[in-house]
């Protein structure tokens, strides 16, 4: 989500100072509103449906698990993705709700294939719904260690996280005592 915001942030910037000024900000400007926003760092690419326009990192590579402050690499800097699917998701299950072929209230298990249930560990005999899903209320965690396995054993982010063990362990284990799922 934070690469989303940072994009639409970066895309505002430019377009609110270019009509203001009448050209783009320098990247010292840039990286001085990122500061200004909390946005460690940022990589920009503009395409065409052939070329690659314009591409420039702003700011710098702070992740948790890193102790180095690299700056960003269009090319070789490393970014989750995961949130940004935060934003099309949604607008996505809205089109089939519109049509009425998806009920945003229905247990989630009534949608997969035999075979496949979804059940929180926890309270197995809660409902969760595509609202859980989406909101996301569904009280259900991430499987950091899961995730870790679709990315490619030699890239630059999964030999760090294997050299940095601890450090993962610390930063994946979250402790939310009085935590009770959304089940509204």
């Amino acid at each position: 989500m934070t690469i989303v915001f940072a994009l639409v942030f970066l895309f505002v910037l430019v377009h609110v100072r270019t009509n203001i000024l009448e050209c783009s900000p320098s990247k010292t400007e840039v990286e001085r509103s990122l500061i200004d926003a909390y946005i460690a760092g940022v990589a920009a690419v503009v395409v065409n449906a052939t070329y690659i326009l314009y591409e420039q990192g702003f700011g710098s590579m702070k992740p948790p698990i890193f102790c180095e402050n690299l700056p960003v690499d269009p090319i070789k800097s490393i970014f989750l993705l995961v949130s940004i699917s935060k934003t099309f998701i949604p607008v996505s299950a809205m089109q089939p709700v519109e049509q009425y072929l998806l009920d945003l209230d229905a247990n989630l298990n009534h949608y997969l294939a035999p075979g496949m249930r979804v059940h929180h560990p926890l309270y197995p005999n809660h409902t969760i719904t595509m609202r859980h899903i989406l909101s996301p209320t569904s009280g259900i965690g991430s499987n950091f260690a899961e995730d870790l396995t679709h990315f490619s054993s030699n890239d630059d982010f999964t030999k760090t996280i294997r050299n940095r063990a601890t450090l993962l362990k610390c930063w994946c284990q979250f402790n939310y005592p009085d935590y009770r799922p959304n089940y509204s």
